[in-house]
Order: C-alpha cells, then structure tokens, then sequence
C-alpha cells in the first residue's frame, strides 16, 4: 500500500528487511554468477549455447530462455493456417517471346519470378460430399467450414523489429571488411541507423530497435537491409531479407510476439511479459481460432486445471511462478507466499499454450540476399519481430542495447624478483644480471610500462618498490576488454575489438651496447589469476600447472591479490623456471581509483601505499656512467690489500734501480775526490 510501519514489530521488521535487501544487493555485485545474468544478453548468448557457465546458471535457477532458431521462423512453423501465398503470374498470352526466349516455361526455375505480378493471399479446398448430404444443403445453409476469419477492415499496427547482430557479412570495402548498418522498410515508412553504422566488422553487434507504425493488409512486407557505409559515393547493399508480417500476425501460433516460458509481472525483471495481452487472453484466442470452445477452469484435490478441446491439463509448479527467478522473498515464518488464483491460472494458461505449439520467445536467424550475387548468402542476421494493434495496450519495449564496458584502473606493484637467472660476467669474473622488469596489458604493448634497473643483481633478487597504473574498460558480464585500434594506418575509424585481459610480465638483462636480454616472462588472466604463494620458496612452475593447490581466481571479485608468481623461458619448448616476481595487483573502478590516488613508479601522490626507496646493495648502479664509483666500491674493497702491496713493492722496486743508477758515480766520487 506504500504506507510506512506504525508498530515496533513492523518498523523493527522493516529496518531488517531494508538490511537484508542492502546485503544482497551488495552480494549480487560481487557475486559471478549474478553478474553473468543480469541483462538481456545474457539470455541472447545462453541461447547460442557457446557458454557453458550461462548454461548451467540457466539450468540451476530455472530462468526463462531464448529459443534460437537456425534458420527464418517461416521455415519452423506453418503461418499458412488462415490462408496461403499463391503466386499470380501473367497469363500465356501476355508473356512476350523476350520474356521466355531462352528456356521453355514448364522447365524454367525462374519462370514463376520473372513472370510474377502479385499473391493472391486465400485458401481453396475441396471437400467430398455424399447425397445426404447435399441434399441437406439445399433445404438449409451448410455450416461454414471457414469460422472466425479475420476481418475485412484494415489493422493498424505497431511492428517492433529488434535486431540484435550479424554473422559472416560479406567484405565490400579494401582489406577484407564492411562499415556495416541497418535500414528497416515497411510500406512507404523507412528507417535506418545510418549515422551509427559499425567500422570495419563483418560479425556487428547492432543491438538496435526500429519501430515502425504499418496498416495490415497494405503493409504486409517487412524488409530488413544491411548495407555497408562508405564515405564516398553511394552506400553498398549487403544484403536483405523479407518478413511477411501479415501471417505472423493472424496466425493462432502467436507469431506476432514470442511467449515467453514464464508469467512474470515483475515491472523491474528483465524477463518481465512483454505481450499485450495475458496468457489467460492469449489461450482464448487460440480456442477462437480453432473454433473449440472455450477453455473451463476449475480447481480440485490434484490443484488447478484447465480443459481445452476436451482434453484436462494441470498446472506443472516445477516451472510455475513458485519458483520465478529463485529470488521470491521469504515470509516472516519461511514459507514462500501465497500465489495469486489469476497468476496460476495464467502460468497454466501459459505451459497448455506451448504444448500446443505455439512461437515461443525467441531470435531467429534470417540469411541475406543481394539480387547482385543471386542465391548466395551474404551473412546472416539475427532478429526477431514484435506486433502489436496500435492502441492504448501496447507494452514497452525492451532494451537490448549493446553491453558497455565499465571503466576501471589496474594498478601493479612490483615489489621485488628472487632467483632470476644471472645472464652475465662482469670483469672480475662474477656471475650478474641488470634485473627489470617491463609490464604491459594483451595488445597495448606500446603503453608498456618498466621499472628502474637493479644493477649488478649477483644472487639473482632485484628490489624495485615499484607501481604500474594502466586504465581499462572491461565488460563484467563477457570478461572482455575492449579497446579500440586502427586496423591499418590508412584506416579512418577505429575498430572496436574484445579481447581477453591479460597482464604481460616480462624480465629483461638491462645491456649498454646491445639489446635488452629477456630472462622469462609470464602471463596473467586478469578473470583467471592462479593463487600466488607466500614466499619465493615455495614458487615454482607448479603455480600455472596444479589448479587444485593453487586455485584460479577473477582479480575483479577479490579486488586485490599480491604474492610470488613464477616466470619462465618456453622458447625451447619446455618451460624452464628463469626467475620469481614478487608483486601486488589490484583492480578499482575509476571512481574508487579518484578516491584513492596513486601515482606512477614512486611519484606524487605517493600514496595507497606510500612506496619507499628500495633499499639495494652499493654494488647496484650504472658502471656505465659512473666508473670512479666502479673503482672505489668494487675494485678498491674487493682487492685493496693487493693494491697497497703492490704500491709498496713498486715504490721499493723503484728505490733500488735508483740506487743502483746513482751508486756507481757516488762511489767514484768518494774514492778518487
């Protein structure tokens, strides 16, 4: 009644109902599975049956699916049960011999098209009659054998045609590529996404509504186009398929909107009913089209049933609205609620109408045509179409715009590497390497980013305190990142791409005169991270190869994950440890990552956390540029007994030989004056 509370007891009551809806809310965003299901795409790719997950969430939780059909809905059912396309051709003797001068008419395939003028839409039959009974039939009028036809007058209607994607278009442009977008005609009334046409990709995703007002029957032909834009000179046709929205429209199957496998009313539900009328309304039509009677409900010890063309059925509560969604909220005794007479008897109403066969809700795949490569198909389109009668009644539609990619920041500190192989020599013979280590995300290898150089690493631990920031815009529900690049450099619009967000790790041997050497690398699913370990002892190999010790993990569900991962040498084919990184990755969205501030490597705003120096040995530095440091560190510690030695040896060795020069000349002179 949206009145609040008044007693303790219900206010008491209301408070923790507001907590529990918080606390689940909060759960559903952290939750997988609950991210997987939460829009209209999800259905969509659950019903291509490529995604093992959205499967077996849809199976587990009973939520309503897609029905995708292969091919043109037409060809799945039989919309002919109120009457039948007949082709009108010109007569014989208004056929010119230009018209069949290369092939006789009975042998001709492409007589009938070349020679058509119009459908005759009608339905004839022929029925074998005794003398009974067409004696009867000339005292009284027979009984009509066509009931419940539809009405002469014309049907204003409302057609929504939701195209969701194409598969396999063919190429038109220069490289093997179209500009693709859609144009949507019925009658006179056209309509396009033209300014929003896809570049350079021949599987789009359109995720577009066209809706259109028509009037059946001099609307009857629906064409969906998809052409491929061009900046100069005309648009190319694709190709186009035809849609006879008239027998969808009158057919008993309900055509005209796909029913959905569940009666929920739920506003805010993304699986809502989306027809305009209720299924209850929907089995009477049927019956009325049939001309059966009306369907009886009534209700005994077995539950709800109802009788149609003389036959009982019962109401099935395994997909009844008792288990809608398994997110019906609980009583205050922990009972589910009572359901209403008219919800069950529109859920039973609803299970008859799809054992009798009727089009459930669904896409369809529709092949393209262009009269340029006659009988080739030029990609498929997936789609289906909603009619309405254009009134008051007409529901909402729903939203099927394409997934959009959340932004968020990924920031890495590389806090240390232990163990990694020693590349060099250095000129007293000792074993070295100059450690750092370069990081990048999967196809942004030009934002790559590096920490400084460990110099002189003897025992392989290099010691950085490091951070790495890299923005990215990431789809929750398809663990996608998108980026958008240049194909070619002669490419005027980017091409949007989804690719899997992986972390490139990589350690490099810093070299003066030549190329870097890279010592070992790693690569990181950012939705499958392998669990780190603790200490560099415990890291090896294992952590890629044992996902029951080490399990794997979505860095957007634990936010932050820190520890000692492995990298290694696979270009002889087996993997060979090369090295250990010890560092912190953490994911934040760009609004958690403004709140909290952090710059890059160790500069303001050198916060969330404060990275200090790291604190290396005096033997690491540039030899390079700093060659008194060389002498006076390594040089003059390692060996400065023997330099002290040796200037004293050379100091002696240099008394002598003066003393042996100068002796013989003193010696003449003290003897002779």
């Amino acid at each position: 009644s949206g009145k609040e509370p008044t007693t303790p007891q219900a206010k008491q009551q209301s408070r923790v109902e507001k907590r529990q809806q918080v606390k689940e809310e909060e759960t559903a965003a952290s939750n997988p599975d609950d991210i997987l299901v939460s829009d209209w795409w999800s259905k969509y790719y659950e019903s291509l049956g490529d995604d093992d997950r959205l499967i077996r969430i849809f199976k587990e939780r009973n939520l309503p699916k897609l029905t995708f059909y292969q091919k043109e809905l037409e060809t799945q059912y039989n919309f002919s049960d109120v009457m039948e396309n007949i082709t009108i051709v010109k007569p014989d003797n208004e056929i010119s011999s230009d018209d069949d001068s290369d092939s006789d008419a009975e042998n001709d395939d492409d007589f009938e098209t070349r020679n058509k003028v119009g459908i005759f839409k009608g339905s004839l039959k022929i029925y074998q009659i005794t003398e009974e009974m067409y004696a009867e039939c000339q005292t009284k009028q027979p009984a009509l054998l066509f009931s419940n036809l539809p009405s002469n007058d014309s049907q204003d209607v409302l057609i929504r045609v939701y195209c969701v994607a194409a598969v396999g278009l063919a190429p038109l442009d220069f490289g093997g590529t179209c500009d693709p977008y859609l144009q949507v005609k019925c009658g006179k009334t056209s309509v396009d996404n033209k300014d929003d046409y896809i570049a350079k990709d021949l599987n789009p995703v359109f995720g577009k509504m066209f809706q259109i007002k028509a009037k059946l029957p001099r609307d009857s032909k629906l064409t969906v186009k998809v052409y491929d834009h061009d900046l100069i000179g005309a648009n190319d046709l694709i190709g186009s398929t035809e849609i006879d929205i008239e027998d969808r429209f009158l057919s008993w199957r309900r055509a005209s909107c796909g029913l959905s496998q569940q009666y929920i009313r739920s506003r805010t539900s993304k699986d809502k009913w989306r027809d305009n009328l209720k299924p209850v309304d929907i089995l009477k039509r049927m019956c009325l089209l049939k001309g059966w009677v009306q369907p009886i409900y009534n209700r005994d010890v077995d539950g709800l049933k109802v009788i149609v063309d003389g036959s009982p059925y019962s109401l099935d509560k395994s997909k009844g609205p008792l288990v809608l969604g398994s997110t019906t909220s609980l009583t205050s005794t922990g009972a589910k609620p009572a359901v209403s007479l008219t919800a069950e008897k529109n859920q039973l109403a609803l299970q008859v109408l799809h054992k009798f066969g009727v089009v459930p809700e669904h896409i369809e795949s529709r092949t393209l045509y262009n009269d340029d490569c006659p009988g080739i198909p030029q990609g498929k389109i997936h789609l289906w179409v909603d009619i309405f009668p254009y009134n008051d009644s007409v529901p909402p539609p729903i939203s099927i715009a394409p997934r959009q990619p959340q932004k968020f920041v990924l920031r890495c500190i590389i806090w240390n590497t232990e163990d990694v192989i020693l590349d060099e020599t250095n000129i007293m013979g000792e074993q070295m390497s100059d450690i750092y280590v370069k990081c990048f995300l999967e196809g942004r290898k030009k934002e790559a980013q590096e920490t400084d150089v460990h110099y002189r690493s003897l025992t392989g631990e290099g010691n950085f305190n490091w951070r790495m920031t890299y923005p990215l815009d990431f789809i929750l529900q398809e663990n996608k990142m998108v980026q958008k690049k240049r194909g070619k450099f002669w490419h005027i619009e980017k091409t949007v791409m989804k690719i899997d967000p992986i972390l490139n790790i990589e350690v490099f041997d810093k070299d003066v005169l030549s190329r870097d050497d890279k010592l070992g690398w790693a690569f990181l699913d950012l939705t499958r991270i392998p669990a780190p370990t603790k200490t560099a002892k415990e890291c090896s190999l294992e952590v890629y190869n044992d996902e029951k010790k080490y399990p794997k993990m979505s860095l957007f569900q634990k936010k932050k994950i820190a520890g000692f991962w492995p990298v290694y040498d696979d270009s002889l084919g087996e993997p060979e440890l090369t090295g250990k990184v010890e560092m912190e990755l953490e994911i934040l969205t760009e609004q958690e990552a403004a709140e909290k501030p952090a710059g890059k490597a160790r500069d303001d705003p050198n916060t969330n956390p404060t990275l200090e120096p790291p604190n290396r040995p005096e033997t690491s530095f540039n030899w390079f540029t700093n060659p008194w440091k060389v002498f006076t560190v390594i040089i003059w510690r390692r060996y400065k007994w023997h330099i002290i030695i040796g200037l004293i040896l050379l100091l002696l060795l240099a008394f002598i030989i003066l003393m042996a020069y100068t002796a013989p000349e003193a010696i003449n002179n003290a003897i002779y004056g």
